[in-house]
């Protein structure tokens, strides 16, 4: 049954029948079209555009997603934007997929943003929340958030985000075990904060941090036992442990802590070379190891990383990747990471992992047939990634990985050096046959002329 007209927008405000358009034809249209259109505007957007229709002036309250930017709000605006904003949520019929509110600190209290934050989760249900608090001009005021206990442990809040406020204590996270995905970026914390609130979010696929600790003295542990993606940006830290065996991907932003001080329990990612502290200098570094059986569906992390977002993407910064090159889901997976990367790289690194499954000539460990690595595949010189050094780890000389080795030479990918290390124990007779193949890459056309390639015993 359709819901009459109504006669206010968003903001509670009246608007003059002899405002809206007189040749109303969207009035003519079904309900879940105009959630459709609806869908790819902002709440702003269709607010501004409801004279269109009376009709149009409630579609709003039954999208799925609510997005508010009220930096848009003029600053001499009388309106009271705290309230206005209150009234948005109440109106909106819920529930919500998604929810997503911009601000500046003088346009709202923290208790403004408390309430939001309480009606939003436990009335209208939200799924993924984001509220984002910025600073104009160099003040850099944060709201300090003092929510009551176990406000964000509502069942249906998977996904939340928290941008530049102060967090004095944990408890508003409380028994969170509904969060998947979790992205504090630019909060201000005690670091016996910050481990509580973790310990209290035990079903965390995806954790982002970007936190700015009051003092450095402290260690800050990460042991969610379903963790698949950990970013770290942190500031003022004595060190980090990492005790999560799922963990696939490690990314470091910027880390004021010593290596000896960075502690993960994790055999996987400890099988790589290069990292946030072994370039010489601090240049932010991914590591993902690429593990995926052909049943498995790609992980939370893996969505991460190729969404071509996020901190980790950016310019000569570094990457370490671990792929069975013998498992076509695994190859296909490196393919979307590499076309994911929109910036030049300082370096990339290959481990290639070892697969002892028995297989027949010509197939692959997850029973499809072997293609080379650029069959069906764009080319990546033409989107301008390349990198400045690429390491070939555990180098065993297969056609799989000559055939990247050949890709990264040929197409411009590799610029200055690539550096080809074979595995530890090598036999006389496998060495000469890797020199061998190595030779064989040497001599392939290079797009760089002043490319140089080395192998490592």
């Amino acid at each position: 049954m359709e819901r009459p007209p109504s006669s206010s927008d968003a903001r509670g405000e009246t608007i003059p029948d002899h405002e809206f358009n007189t040749d109303d034809q969207i009035s003519e249209l079904s309900t879940d079209l105009l959630l459709k259109i609806s869908s790819t505007l902002s709440t702003e957007e269709i607010v501004r555009t409801s004279v269109m229709s009376k009709r149009w002036m409630d579609v709003w309250k039954e999208t799925s997603c609510l997005l508010l930017d009220l930096r848009k709000i003029p600053k001499a605006s009388t309106v009271d934007i705290a309230k206005s904003v209150t009234k948005v949520i109440k109106d909106h019929l819920g529930p919500l997929e998604r929810c997503t509110i911009s601000h500046y600190s003088r346009q709202c209290e923290g208790k403004g943003v408390e309430s939001w934050i309480q009606s939003l989760t436990h009335q209208k249900h939200t799924k993924d929340l984001t509220l984002e608090n910025h600073f104009e001009g160099k003040s850099e005021s944060r709201i300090t958030l003092n929510l009551p206990p176990g406000t964000l442990s509502h069942p249906d809040l998977e996904s939340l985000s928290l941008s530049c406020y102060t967090l004095e204590a944990p408890h508003a996270f409380n028994n969170c075990w509904n969060l998947k995905r979790l992205n504090l970026d630019g909060i201000l914390a005690e670091i016996g904060v910050m481990n509580e609130v973790l310990v209290s979010c035990s079903s965390l696929e995806a954790l982002t941090l970007r936190i700015i600790f009051y003092t450095s003295r402290g260690v800050l542990k990460i042991g969610n036992p379903k963790l698949k993606f950990l970013y770290l940006s942190c500031s003022m830290i004595d060190g980090v442990e990492v005790s999560t065996h799922s963990l696939d991907i490690l990314s470091i932003g910027s880390l004021v802590c010593v290596f000896k001080n960075f502690i993960i329990a994790n055999p996987r990612l400890q099988q790589f070379r290069r990292s946030f502290w072994r370039r010489g200098a601090y240049f932010a570094h991914t590591t993902y190891d690429i593990t995926c059986s052909n049943q498995e569906k790609k992980s939370i992390g893996h969505e991460l990383m190729t969404s071509g977002s996020g901190d980790f993407v950016k310019t000569f910064s570094g990457i370490s990747l671990g792929v069975d090159m013998t498992n076509t889901k695994e190859v296909e997976m490196l393919k979307e990471v590499l076309f994911a990367w929109p910036e030049e790289l300082g370096e990339i690194e290959i481990f290639f992992k070892d697969d002892n499954s028995p297989m027949q000539k010509g197939e692959s460990s997850t029973g499809g047939t072997h293609k080379k690595f650029c069959e069906d595949t764009k080319q990546l010189a033409n989107t301008g990634f390349h990198a400045s050094t690429v390491w070939l780890m555990n180098f065993s000389g297969s056609q799989e990985e000559f055939e990247l080795a050949s890709y990264f030479i040929t197409q411009g990918i590799v610029v200055w050096c690539m550096e080809i290390v074979l595995p530890s124990s090598v036999s006389p007779s496998k060495k000469l046959e890797l020199e061998a193949v190595v030779a064989k890459l040497k001599k392939l056309p290079k797009r760089h002329k002043g490319l140089g390639i080395q192998i490592w015993y």
